[in-house]
């Protein structure tokens, strides 16, 4: 891949964000943060936490795993720019 290409795709993400589903938000409140009671403001706040952590990764394909940043032993399920879930490193789930 050459350099202008390489700039060109950095580009074409920089203005979208990956979407953050409410079953991923639910799930790192619940496997991240040990909540078990949560309500639907607490799902909100996950969302936006989670929108502004991966706000400068760049997805190089349509479906993929990759570890949450700052929490090293989770790893993040996504599809089609949304992420899906969020598992414990080294289990299977989906």
């Amino acid at each position: 891949m050459s350099i202008k290409t390489h700039i060109l795709t950095i580009l074409k993400h920089k203005g979208s964000y990956m979407k953050i589903s409410a079953h991923a938000a639910q799930r790192f409140l619940q496997r991240v943060m040990k909540k078990t009671d949560y309500t639907c403001l607490d799902v909100d706040f996950a969302i936006r936490f989670l929108e502004n952590l991966l706000e400068n990764v760049v997805p190089r394909s349509r479906s993929m795993r990759f570890i949450l940043p700052s929490f090293e032993n989770y790893q993040i399920i996504y599809r089609d720019n949304t992420v899906v879930t969020i598992i414990p490193k080294g289990e299977r789930y989906v």
